[in-house]
C-alpha cells in the first residue's frame, strides 16, 4: 500500500487515480496519520453494490436510500429539456445584454 500526504495527492490525483486503476491502494495521511484510504470500487467490499460506510450510516439513521432511481420523468420532458440541435439565434453576449435589460 503506497502511503502519501494530502499536499501529494492534490498535486499529482491524476497519477494516484492511474495506480488505483491499475489496483494498488492508496493511504492518505494527515501529518503521518492515516485519513482515508483509496481502492479500486472492484476491490471494495460490497453488498448489493453498496459499500459498507453507506450502510452503517443507514443504519445510524444519517442518510436513507433513494426511493427511486433514474430520473423522474417530469424531469425528462421536451419542454424542460434544452435542446442544442438547431441554430442559437442570438450570442450569449446578446442574451446577457437582454438579461439585463429585464431586471431578472
Amino acid at each position: 500500500m503506497i502511503q502519501v500526504n494530502i499536499s501529494e495527492i492534490k498535486n499529482r490525483l491524476s497519477y494516484y487515480l492511474r495506480l488505483v486503476r491499475g489496483g494498488e491502494q492508496v493511504e492518505i495521511l494527515d501529518r503521518k496519520t492515516p485519513l482515508a484510504r483509496m481502492i479500486h470500487v472492484s476491490q471494495a467490499e460490497t453488498e448489493n453494490d453498496e459499500t459498507p460506510w453507506i450502510k452503517e450510516m443507514e443504519r445510524l439513521g444519517i442518510v436513507t436510500p433513494p426511493q427511486k432511481k433514474g430520473f423522474p420523468p417530469e424531469l425528462l420532458t421536451k419542454e424542460k429539456l434544452v435542446l442544442t440541435q438547431g441554430k442559437v439565434k442570438h450570442g450569449v453576449v446578446q442574451a446577457l445584454l437582454e438579461e439585463r435589460n429585464t431586471g431578472r
